[in-house]
């Protein structure tokens, strides 16, 4: 009997994407898979063969000057090369002739919802955040253009995904969805303990902070706290981005110290071994708009695997996770003392320190894992797969 298809679509090259590529390993197992993204790089292949499943790719913008562009022209441009890459895949995914298409995030998901419908295929929405509130200084015009289109489309789908439990309940409310979406965590896969590594210099504490450089991640507010922390505790910064030499020049008097150390960033499959060398995780995201509000960000996840204590904002998501894991200490990501005050708290006692870390490692081995998680997933699917819908896409 010949496999089921699933034609997955997202705006992204695809390998910078560990969501992405573990639902589609997963699923790999279960059916044939396809992934549609963009090239933006010429050094990326148009199409490729990855483990089980297979990538094509668009092209999309190249231009690193125009990407940067503020004019009304430019941005234009932007907007039109965007358009341009996204019928591509629209093309390339309707030569795909799937049984499903699976839009990962909001960006994909008119393209998949007119693809699905002229191929009078199912649908499968995969939201990884609240895409309309990203940013506060969204426009409103924007915002509400933005949900419009998603509450069209949101119902009309065979199955909506997302992230974490506060975000199905936004949807579910916002769009009045009759059920909840499914809950599917972006969890880390498990590592072989081998490969990690034990910090075991004991003259100092090193707090990890790994990943981009971005506005709103609270970086500021963390260079700030050192000021209230002692020489021993070292904050090390391993990532990339927009913000990182506005960073560097905030925290010159402190990498002379010795206090922060700014490190080169690694590859994905490395970042939970590599993070493994320090005593604490930590995630000073600012809630600056409702979807950094229920964020769980993936490198909690990360840092758990890793054997870490975790330092946190105080955020519903992250909090719950906490009540129930007991990991660590959260704080107010706004305020450098309450972020420098709850380090102390959770490094000052070595015992207590231990426990959070243990803690913290058997969650993510007994059920904060991918290989734990994805059973949602090929739940789902074989679900979606095995019985014929009364709902379509011609409504």
């Amino acid at each position: 009997m010949k496999k089921k298809h699933i034609c997955m679509l997202v705006s992204n090259e695809v390998t910078s994407d560990p969501r992405v590529t573990k639902e589609a390993s997963s699923l790999s197992n279960l059916c044939q898979v396809s992934i549609v993204g963009i090239r933006k790089t010429s050094s990326v292949p148009k199409h490729e063969k990855i483990g089980n499943y297979t990538v094509f790719r668009a092209n999309g913008l190249t231009n690193n000057r125009l990407k940067k562009s503020t004019t009304t022209l430019g941005i234009l441009k932007i907007a039109m090369n965007k358009l341009v890459a996204f019928l591509e895949m629209g093309k390339i995914a309707f030569g795909q002739k799937a049984d499903v298409y699976h839009a990962h995030d909001f960006d994909m998901l008119p393209f998949a919802y007119v693809v699905a419908k002229l191929r009078g295929a199912l649908l499968v929405y995969d939201s990884h955040e609240l895409w309309a509130e990203q940013r506060a200084d969204f426009p409103q015009w924007f915002k509400k253009l933005v949900m419009l289109i998603e509450g069209y489309v949101i119902r009309r789908a065979n199955q909506t995904i997302t992230v974490n439990e506060s975000i199905a309940h936004e949807l579910q409310k916002r769009y009045r969805l009759i059920s909840l979406p499914v809950i599917l965590h972006n969890f880390t896969m498990l590592q072989n303990e081998k490969n990690l590594q034990i910090h075991d210099n004991h003259s100092k504490i090193v707090i990890l902070y790994h990943g981009g450089y971005l506005k709103d991640r609270g970086l500021e507010e963390l260079i700030k706290s050192v000021k209230f922390l002692p020489s021993h505790i070292v904050i090390r910064l391993r990532g990339m981005g927009p913000m990182e030499e506005e960073l560097r020049s905030l925290a010159a008097p402190y990498i002379v110290s010795g206090q922060i150390e700014f490190c080169e960033p690694v590859a994905m499959m490395d970042l939970v071994k590599e993070a493994s060398e320090a005593d604490i995780g930590i995630i000073p995201y600012k809630p600056t708009c409702l979807n950094n509000l229920f964020s769980l960000p993936n490198k909690l996840s990360e840092y758990m695997m890793a054997g870490l204590a975790v330092c946190a904002s105080n955020l519903p998501e992250i909090r719950k996770l906490n009540d129930r894991v007991h990991f660590g200490e959260l704080f107010d990501p706004t305020d450098p003392k309450s972020i420098a005050e709850a380090i102390v708290r959770l490094s000052s006692e070595k015992e207590y320190l231990r426990q959070c870390s243990e803690n913290a490692k058997t969650w993510a081995n007994s059920e904060g894992n991918w290989e734990k998680e994805s059973e949602k997933l090929i739940f789902l699917y074989t679900n979606l797969l095995g019985e014929r819908y009364e709902k379509s896409l011609d409504r």
